[in-house]
């Protein structure tokens, strides 16, 4: 009955519903309907086409048949519009029945590429440039925007491993790069424009991207002037456009986990590795019997009452803690570093706009945690990026970008390389925690990491306001303000480290601990109970104004462009620091009774510079480019800071020639470029070198010079040694040329892009000749001047392929391949010194002509001594005295080659005339870097996949504590010479430093790494719904998809060095950039266990638009 009553009610509203709908039907009958298809230039219909009636907002979508039905009538103008196609208006001159072709869009060819100040399409580009898509970086896992380029673009290098205080995979690492690889030994970043406003790629949302444009050669580049010499990365984010609004969101959702953790002993393997060790050098065991059958035990029955791992010392007042009394079994890696870490990120963007109003807001959030355990270890980034377009009138129109970003980065230190660096030398039988039920058990460094916190909380805001002025039709008059605020507002919380000792009492900690301080303070200074809160202010203006004219003359083009531009960086940063905190659950300066110390700085630099640039084409097959920049930097004293830098581009397409398109060859392009220019570098010059500058340091624990007037002495400040005026020194300049071609066939489905270039920095500034040492005057203040070369040489080849078959299935392939070779041609090195670590000469601190850079310097040595006999009669031919005493050298000892055969092996004078044995074994810089990309799809199906390596790579393990110096206790190190191994690969265990310096303290061939690597940086498999199905739920596009970074790598080295962190220094393990300038090794420690850990990342996501 209520069925069938139900059915009656849904009766009368259906009756309802048809007679108030007739009521408009002659109002109706008045607005047809316009029905038709909408396919492509080979007969295949186009889904999701988007067909308008102009002048109006109706509209509407084709299905899946390309089919259409819209309001309007005969006589209406139609602007049908898909992505990939050119736009197509047409009068409708029929309401059903209509068929409409879009036309294929030469997308390649006629891309608009943002490149010096201004736009090109990409056809009439003759400099060497790269654009990477948003589609190429919106959906990867990242935080910065960095690493989604890495692999992506030919000719640009990820210096990970060459990057001081290197720390892996650590959250809110910022990662260096550089494009067409070393240009300066003085540095050389390119310049990272967003929006047009320089700042770090860091403070800008993946999801806010349009495109990224990378200018290589100095054609591209000129405009920019004095900091554009090592190339220009233009970011530009998406914008509002003529549409209804928009709102798209996006979200993901995953975990990250470590990969290539070293693997540590377990305390049996650590027990005997050690005596065994003690057997060889004739002493007592390190570890008794009695111990290690505890060690048993606890690997049975772990923190136990009867195994605790640990146990009181001699005289009951502490904890016992060397190595020959504690008997756990930790692998510290996995104790400090978890399994799997969240993160996820959501977006949000409103877009639209009209012929007068264009907007786009884009809403970000990222939440990353850390791999650190137990402790804060997380990031959270907040991005709001505005743009909004008004156009007043015809004349007139007015722009105006932000973006703004907020990172809050929270860690137990600022800067925790000790702590990576020492967490390998952790004996495995330590234990975790100590045998008391109280919260102050800790026996680990989380004693210390979790009393510190440091939160640093970083705002930046960069504006770009800009009004374009065009009194007649093509000139353009353009003044803009661009405006960056850094502001961080940071605290380093410290409270006491407290442990229980065996009688119930607590030792709390109270002084310092290395590591443990606020930037830029000494850790000498830093006690433990304290609180300080730091600042930092930066801005950054730049003016600029332009002016440009475009005309064209029949098949003549014309573009010319002039402009001012100046630039001003203020930095400052200041920090107060108190002790004595009454209790550790209240920070604050009024809970603290101890000493107060507080530090500042400010520095400034400004560039100014005048540019013009003028184009010319004719019919699209001749081209012509002239620019120029006279720039002025503030580096420099009065009447050396000026430098006028031109350039020149020019290209032929022989494509678009008459007698080319006779030949009827599926050739759309076939460009020849060819550039050359020169830009100025000024990074080799200090802010103030031309100055002379005492500096002061107020709270260095040394510092009882200028106490100020006190009865007793009270430190003060410090005041050092001031640096040699460096009143000469000018702009490096730096010598660009570049050939090219570009060719794309097969209906442009298939595009090559090759260029050779050398890049040579003339007048880079460096050492002026030493003074004696009496001077006071260490040898990094000595004066600089304008006196060395570095020569750069190198090829690129790009390759892609996209296609897409009738049936629905597409797919790509491409791929992109560079080489480069640096080399110092001229230096202030007369005696032709070779500078190279772990070759018994000096440290590096120098470079000599002809070094290329990277090249490493060793001793041919391949194999170790297999016996006593093979020792002695060896030693008869040849002598090793150079390394140590022949009475030293027995079985399991490397063998060393006399390479020049004078019967001695040794690095003669140390020079390039004669260098004994020393000879060039390996080189650190890649010789070849490549990324490959791999596409298919199917009806809304897609894979994706990203490959990045470099190949002919090395690296020297040499003095590596990593590997094998007896710091470290890693599974790897029991693969040692002995009687029952003798073919173990490294040498026999001994605690003798000259034995241990003579095995593993050199560069040579056997402990030589072949360091190439293929990784798979990322997969994506996604699925798009069709947009028929979207249309009941409100919705204009849906994508789900799941995504993966890193996860596999091929590579020949042991599994516990990771490729990308390989050469990564940590300056407070021993390694230091500036001791090794050729990049060749680390001056002690280096290698993944030193670092960070690198990350995997599983994510998935989802992406909407209604």
């Amino acid at each position: 009955m209520e069925k069938k009553k139900f059915m009656r009610v849904q009766k009368f509203l259906i009756l309802f519903l048809i007679l108030l709908l007739s009521f408009p039907l002659s109002a109706l009958a008045q607005q047809q309907m316009i029905k038709g298809q909408v396919v492509d230039d080979k007969g295949e219909t186009i889904i999701g086409a988007t067909v308008m009636v102009k002048g109006s907002k109706d509209g509407t979508l084709t299905d899946i048949d390309g089919n259409f039905s819209v309001k309007g009538k005969v006589g209406n103008t139609l602007v049908i519009s898909y992505v990939g196609f050119t736009p197509l208006e047409i009068k409708v001159t029929k309401a059903e029945g209509n068929r409409f072709t879009l036309k294929e869009d030469t997308k390649v060819l006629d891309e608009v590429v943002v490149v010096g100040m201004d736009k090109q399409k990409r056809s009439t580009i003759t400099a060497a440039v790269a654009t990477v898509g948003s589609d190429a970086i919106v959906n990867r896992p990242v935080t910065d925007l960095t690493s989604a380029l890495q692999g992506n673009v030919a000719g640009l290098n990820f210096s990970s491993d060459a990057v001081a205080n290197g720390v892996g995979g650590e959250t809110g690492a910022e990662i260096k790069f550089n494009i067409r690889g070393i240009g300066s030994i003085n540095g050389g970043e390119p310049y990272v424009l967003v929006d047009g406003v320089e700042q770090s790629l860091q403070n800008v949302n993946p999801a806010d991207i349009e495109t990224i444009s990378v200018l290589k050669d100095a054609s591209a580049a000129a405009v920019y002037g004095a900091r554009a010499a090592y190339g220009v990365v233009i970011v530009t984010t998406k914008s509002g456009k003529k549409e209804k609004t928009r709102i798209s969101y996006s979200g993901t959702v995953g975990f990250s986990s470590p990969i290539n953790m070293p693997q540590m002993m377990n305390s049996i393997e650590f027990a005997n590795y050690l005596n065994e060790r003690d057997d060889n050098d004739g002493v007592k065991h390190s570890i008794p019997d009695a111990l290690i059958e505890k060690m048993q035990g606890f690997m049975e029955n772990p923190y136990s009452e009867k195994f605790p791992g640990i146990g009181p010392n001699a005289d009951g007042t502490g904890w016992a803690g060397s190595k020959d009394a504690v008997y756990a079994n930790t692998d510290w890696y996995d104790y400090y570093f978890k399994k799997a870490s969240i993160r996820h990120s959501h977006n949000l963007s409103v877009t639209g706009g009209s012929d007068k109003f264009n907007y786009y807001v884009g809403l970000g959030y990222i939440y990353q945690e850390g791999l650190l355990d137990q402790v804060d270890d997380n990031l959270s980034k907040y991005n709001v990026n505005s743009k909004f377009q008004i156009r007043a009138n015809k004349w007139l129109k007015f722009n105006f970008n932000n973006n703004l970003s907020l990172n809050i980065l929270k860690r137990p230190m600022a800067n925790q390389t000790i702590f990576y660096g020492t967490i390998g030398s952790s004996f495995p039988n330590s234990p975790t925690h100590l045998p008391v039920k109280s919260e102050y058990n800790d026996n680990s460094e989380y004693r210390y990491l979790k009393q510190s916190h440091y939160v640093q909380n970083r705002i930046s805001d960069a504006m770009s306001f800009a009004t374009t002025i065009t009194p007649l039709e093509g000139w353009d008059i353009v003044g803009e303000m661009k405006v960056r605020f850094d502001v961080e507002n940071n605290d380093f919380k410290r409270g006491y480290p407290t442990a229980e000792k065996p009688d119930g009492t607590l030792d709390i900690s109270k002084g310092t601990k290395q590591g443990y301080q606020y930037p830029g303070m000494n850790w000498k200074n830093s006690n433990w109970g304290s609180y300080t809160r730091g600042n930092t202010f930066n801005y950054y203006l730049s003016p600029n104004i332009s002016s440009s004219y475009t005309h064209a003359w029949g098949d003549h083009f014309f573009k010319a462009m002039a402009g001012f531009q100046m630039e001003l960086q203020e930095n400052s940063n200041g920090y107060t620091y108190k002790d004595g905190l009454l209790t550790s659950d209240i920070f604050s300066f009024v809970n603290a009774n101890g000493q107060v110390l507080a530090g500042e700085d400010r520095t400034h630099w400004a560039t100014m510079g005048m540019y013009a640039k003028l184009n010319w084409n004719y019919k699209e097959i001749y081209f012509l480019e002239f620019s120029g920049r006279y720039d002025g930097s503030s580096r420099f004293a009065p009447g050396n800071r000026w430098g006028l830098f031109p350039s020149f581009s020019a290209g032929y397409d022989i494509s678009r020639t008459d007698y080319f398109k006779a030949l009827n060859l599926p050739v759309s392009q076939l460009k020849v470029r060819v550039s050359y220019g020169r830009l100025g570098n000024q990074n080799g010059a200090g802010l103030y070198d031309y100055l002379g500058i005492q500096s002061l340091t107020s709270d260095s624990p040394n510092a009882w010079l200028l106490p100020g007037v006190q009865a007793t002495p009270q430190k003060g400040t410090l005041a050092t040694t001031p640096k040699m005026i460096s009143s000469y020194i000018t702009w490096e300049k730096v010598d660009n040329a570049n050939l090219g071609i570009d060719l794309m066939l097969l209906d442009n489905r298939l595009s090559i892009t090759a260029d050779i270039y050398q890049r040579t920095t003339r007048d880079m500034i460096g050492p002026a000749e030493a003074i004696p040492n009496l001077g006071g005057i260490s040898t990094a203040d000595r004066a600089k001047v304008n006196n060395a070369t570095l020569r750069n040489r190198g090829w690129e080849l790009s390759v892609n392929w996209q296609d897409q078959l009738k049936c629905g299935f597409s797919y790509g392939i491409g791929f992109n391949v560079f080489n480069y070779k640096a080399v110092v041609t001229k230096y202030n090195n007369p005696e032709g010194l070779i500078y190279n670590n772990h070759t018994g000469l000096a440290t590096n601190k120098g470079y000599y002509e002809g070094m290329d850079i990277g090249e490493i310097w060793g001793y041919e040595a391949n194999d170790l001594f297999l016996s006593n006999r093979e020792v002695d009669a060896y030693l008869r031919q040849v002598d090793l005295s150079f390394f140590k005493s022949g009475d030293k050298w027995q079985r399991g000892d490397l063998k060393y080659i006399d390479s020049d055969g004078d019967g001695k092996v040794d690095p003669g004078k140390g020079t390039l005339a004669d260098h004994g044995d020393l000879k060039i074994i390996g080189n650190a810089t890649p010789k070849y870097s490549f990324g490959i990309n791999l596409n298919v799809g199917y009806k809304g199906f897609e894979i994706s996949t990203l490959l990045q390596g470099v190949a002919k790579r090395d690296f020297p393990m040499a003095a590596s504590t990593y590997l094998f110096g007896g710091k470290e206790w890693f599974k790897e190190h029991l693969d040692y010479f002995s009687p029952e191994n003798p073919n173990g690969y490294l040498p026999r265990l001994t605690t003798d430093a000259q034995t241990t310096n003579a095995n593993t303290g050199y560069n040579t061939t056997r402990y030589m790494l072949n360091a190439a690597y293929m990784r798979m940086k990322n997969l994506t498999v996604s699925y798009t719904f069709k947009p028929q199905l979207l249309k009941n739920i409100g919705l204009s596009n849906l994508k789900v998809y799941f995504t993966c970074d890193n996860l596999f790598t091929i590579s020949k080295l042991p599994n516990q060095f990771d490729p990308e962190t390989l050469n990564q220094v940590n300056a407070w393990a021993g390694g230091s950039n500036a001791a090794a300038p050729g990049l060749t090794s680390a001056q002690n420690q280096n290698g993944n266990g030193k670092v960070y850990p690198m990350n995997r990342n599983f994510v998935f996501g989802l992406d909407f638009t209604f």
